[in-house]
């Protein structure tokens, strides 16, 4: 009877552990992951900018001028002036497209922009011959130095601070319209003979292409906007123009003159712009 009994409540014992399942487990909510917010430097953008305009221009211009007397003897005279160093204002566009992976960023930008830029140099020498019927001898240049607009290409290699400042090094080629003139004037005037002139006008206008380098930075205001700031410096080339003068009065006095100007189209540029990111 008392194996019955043990046989009985060891089967009860086997049967309630076959049908009580594992304790079940308390569930807890897991909160979602938030996605990462996209970069706000990333993707296409286009802007406005505006700044200014530091040439380094050197415009240089000379005179030398030199008068022969019928039965020998000359007399000469040499003077010459350099301007450079000058501001202006500039405005315009640009649009790129920006690449990131972790901090690095590497970007193309594309920008044009028009210029108030104007530079003007001259230079003369004169003097008078006495005795006799007195010759005043006058020769002059004026050089003028503009650029109406120009537009660069560059690329940009930047490294993200953070997650909304950026700074960057650039560089690339740029394309200008430029031009530089130059007039020139030979006079010999006495009080009896009439005046005895030449004059030479040279303008030498055209499209002219070069490099530039620098860098800046950006500023994320928002996901779609950007501040941005952006030093160049462009180099475009130089002109050089040059002429000779000739007159000879009635007398028989032969004047000559020599006048040479001479301009670097090189430029900082200081510019501040806001973007549209897409």
């Amino acid at each position: 009877m008392k194996k019955f009994n043990l046989t009985f409540v060891l089967f009860c014992a086997c049967g309630a552990l076959a049908y009580a399942g594992p304790e079940p487990v308390t569930s807890k909510e897991v909160a979602p992951v938030p996605a990462p917010q996209p970069s706000c430097f990333e993707g296409w953008y286009f802007g406005i900018h505006g700044g200014a305009l530091l040439s380094n221009f050197d415009n240089d211009t000379d005179v030398f001028e030199e008068t022969f007397a019928p039965r020998g003897g000359s007399e000469s005279a040499l003077d010459s002036s350099r301007r450079s160093d000058q501001w202006s204002g500039e405005g315009g566009l640009h649009a790129g497209y920006n690449w990131q992976h972790d901090h690095w960023v590497f970007g193309l930008e594309v920008d044009v922009q028009g210029t108030d830029f104007t530079s003007t140099s001259e230079a003369t020498a004169s003097f008078a011959l006495p005795p006799g019927p007195p010759f005043l001898f006058t020769t002059d240049v004026t050089a003028k130095t503009d650029i109406n607009w120009y537009s660069t290409g560059r690329l940009r290699l930047g490294y993200v601070v953070g997650d909304r400042f950026m700074i960057f090094a650039t560089g690339g080629g740029t394309v200008g319209l430029t031009e530089f003139t130059t007039v020139s004037s030979l006079e010999a005037s006495t009080p009896v003979d009439p005046d005895s002139r030449d004059f030479a006008f040279k303008r030498n206008r055209g499209i002219r292409g070069g490099w530039t380098a620098g860098g800046g930075f950006d500023f994320c205001l928002s996901q779609h906007w950007m501040l941005n700031f952006t030093y160049l410096y462009v180099d475009l080339g130089d002109a050089r123009e040059s002429s000779s003068l000739f007159a000879e009065s009635s007398q028989g006095r032969t004047f000559l003159g020599d006048t040479h100007a001479s301009t670097d189209f090189k430029f900082h540029v200081f510019q501040g712009g806001l973007s549209f990111h897409f």
